[in-house]
């Protein structure tokens, strides 16, 4: 990765951002859940991922423990300090995303400090628990037959 700021390195920035927060368990799916969470404006974040605009380190530490991501590794790919400097052997890559979308969605609803009420969550819950009966039966049954 090059130690100059512009689109590629925007680019980078991003999908490691966006990945992180995604991973952080804490409901942030998009830049505006993002923005919200460190009091950063949208603006501002479409800025450093155009690679227009180079992100300061004080908003990545900022940033850091909103997405769990380290910050070490957020300097590197802001091109504020270079990997080796660090003495990473290269740039950090963008995670992967742990989990379907689905499931940590709706691992969010279901969550204790979800908009739903008690009664909808246990609602949400019953449901997914009648469907998903003849999966986990099946799983049981082949778990069994490979333990034989």
């Amino acid at each position: 990765m090059s130690t100059t700021w512009g689109p590629a390195a925007g680019a980078a920035l991003r999908a490691y951002v966006l990945q992180h927060a995604a991973n952080a368990d804490a409901g942030l799916q998009r830049v505006a859940d993002i923005s919200r969470a460190t009091g950063t404006k949208p603006s501002v974040y479409s800025k450093w991922f155009a690679g227009t605009e180079q992100p300061s380190v004080s908003s990545l530490e900022k940033l850091a423990p909103v997405i769990k991501a380290p910050l070490p590794e957020l300097l590197v790919l802001a091109c504020r300090v270079r990997a080796e400097d660090l003495g990473m052997e290269s740039a950090p890559e963008a995670p992967e995303v742990l989990g379907h979308p689905l499931a940590r969605e709706l691992d969010a609803m279901l969550a204790e400090d979800s908009p739903l009420t008690a009664a909808e969550r246990s609602e949400i819950e019953g449901f997914f628990d009648r469907y998903l009966e003849p999966y986990r039966r099946a799983m049981k049954t082949k778990s069994r037959r490979r333990a034989s």
